[in-house]
């Protein structure tokens, strides 16, 4: 999970007031404009910042102190963080400040549960065809503490612990705060606790537009990413990971 400090003690947001209307934003560092912002959240009582997708995944329950985020500008306020991609330097632009409707979107609406849903069932029918023993729901206590649940974890051989877990993470692209540095957020957040689990292999299953960054963010932290918009991926991706494992596990039984 990327946490970017305590936040001061002051209650008003630094506002990039520099630049005219229409302008590209730059970062006030180095002068590029190859950089993005994003919506995240401050909470209040610790000070800690984070993605809304964070704070989501997490049910709003703040990852450090483990209190839970209720009302806004009393518990959490939003703010605009803008990252810089050349020199890495991490600024608050601004407070945010959303419609009703956007407010709404934080929570899971029908349509996305809907989907949900069908993915479920989608997973179930792939482990049920290839005959693989699975579990739904699973939570597991990791080497911290801390109990993670993972939507499905499954079993190759029979063994204690499950060999590759699978996670989905649903959320609906058209949300004006979902952009590919919250993408990162998640990525980050679920490899962490991946370790923690003690468990190597995991799929992925999220929407994101299609980039090489996220690819290789997850090449490089053992997952295998799934675009939730491409069902048949998550079917030749499990194969191709199962042929890996089993693979792994008779050249380890050889030597």
């Amino acid at each position: 999970m990327l946490e970017i400090g305590r936040s001061s003690s002051s209650s008003s947001a630094s506002v990039d007031q520099g630049s005219p209307a229409g302008s590209k934003p730059v970062c006030e560092t180095c002068g590029s404009t190859n950089v993005s912002d994003a919506i995240c959240i401050e909470h209040l009582p610790c000070g800690y910042m984070a993605s809304i997708a964070t704070f989501e995944f997490n049910n709003f329950v703040c990852p450090r102190c483990g209190r839970k985020l209720v009302k806004e500008n009393v518990d959490y306020r939003k703010i605009i963080l803008r990252i810089c991609h050349d020199c890495g330097h991490i600024e608050r632009v601004k407070e945010a400040t959303l419609s009703k409707g956007a407010e709404g979107s934080v929570h899971a609406d029908r349509a996305q549960q809907k989907n949900l849903s069908s993915w479920m069932g989608y997973v179930e029918d792939v482990l049920a065809k290839l005959g693989l023993r699975y579990v739904r729901d699973y939570r597991v206590r990791g080497l911290s503490g801390a109990v993670h649940r993972w939507d499905f974890a499954v079993w190759l051989p029979d063994g204690k612990q499950p060999d590759l877990l699978i996670k989905l993470r649903l959320t609906n692209l058209s949300k004006p705060f979902l952009k590919p540095l919250d993408n990162i957020f998640d990525i980050l957040s679920i490899a962490i606790k991946k370790a923690d689990s003690d468990i190597k292999h995991l799929i992925l299953i999220m929407n994101y537009e299609g980039t090489d960054n996220l690819l290789k963010t997850c090449e490089e932290l053992d997952i295998k990413l799934v675009s939730a918009n491409h069902k048949e991926l998550f079917a030749e991706t499990l194969k191709h990971l199962v042929r890996t494992i089993r693979g792994l596990d008779r050249t380890g039984s050889s030597k």
